[in-house]
């Protein structure tokens, strides 16, 4: 075969090699322990509702997904290094400048729970100051909270998940506890916990969640379709019924 010739095969081939090739999976980290919105249980890993979210976005996009379920900390640490995205991660101003966010997945709501016989009245963070509070390890309650933390003006006991915390504040050893209200009523369905736990009546936010990169990682383009999946998803109700299936 003549040299032009040969060497023009080699170039369909190698073409053809490439269109073949399959698209790179994009790597998702969630949360392992916070039912019912990402935790392992049941044998099966990537449970709850934002799996199940990030799982129909990213077939409508044609996009192949890896996902994995890891302790907290792990997957903000991954989400640093721009190794992986992070599914359920919450906003807040120093996120903002590293991070670029999706559109809203889901609204969690942060409740306060406290000792029964013990409950106090809360108004919003400085209610808590002088207090144990136990939180999620990794986790950020939003910037007020954050800073009087970091100013001591609450004491923050961090915990792998919200059934330790709640075990803790039942047997006193905390003042209160910060869970999300899906976690708190599931963790309240455990008679030992109901008879010592009560949960106040106002919550201490309500804190929209997301899908996020580095911004290292450029995934612009990549947000840009989720967005447009998740759009689809809730202009055809499919949102909702994940909802009612994970979350009841």
């Amino acid at each position: 075969m003549p040299f032009v010739l040969r060497r023009a095969a080699l170039m369909f081939l190698g073409l053809c090699l490439l269109t073949a090739a399959p698209a790179l999976a994009e790597k998702v980290m969630l949360d392992n322990s916070n039912p019912p919105f990402m935790f392992d249980g049941g044998g099966k890993k990537e449970n709850g509702l934002y799996p199940a979210v990030l799982a129909e976005a990213f077939k409508r996009m044609g996009v192949p997904l890896e996902m994995e379920t890891v302790p907290w900390k792990r997957a903000i640490s991954a989400i640093d290094a721009g190794e992986a995205g992070v599914g359920g991660i919450y906003k807040n101003e120093e996120r903002l400048k590293k991070y670029d966010y999706s559109e809203k997945l889901f609204d969690e709501v942060i409740m306060v729970y406290a000792p029964k016989g013990k409950e106090f009245e809360f108004k919003d963070v400085s209610s808590l100051n002088g207090k144990t509070v136990g939180v999620l390890q990794g986790w950020s309650y939003g910037d007020d909270f954050d800073a009087a933390v970091k100013a001591g003006k609450i004491t923050a006991e961090t915990a792998e998940n919200d059934a330790l915390n709640f075990k803790k504040l039942a047997a006193g050893r905390l003042d209160a506890i910060l869970a999300i209200r899906e976690s708190g009523t599931a963790n309240l369905g455990a008679p030992e916990i109901a008879s010592a736990v009560v949960a106040l009546p106002a919550p201490l936010s309500s804190s929209p969640s997301f899908l996020a990169f580095n911004k290292s990682a450029a995934k612009a383009d990549v947000l840009a379709k989720f967005n447009t999946a998740l759009d689809q998803m809730k202009k055809d109700q499919t949102m909702d019924k994940l909802i009612k299936e994970t979350l009841k």
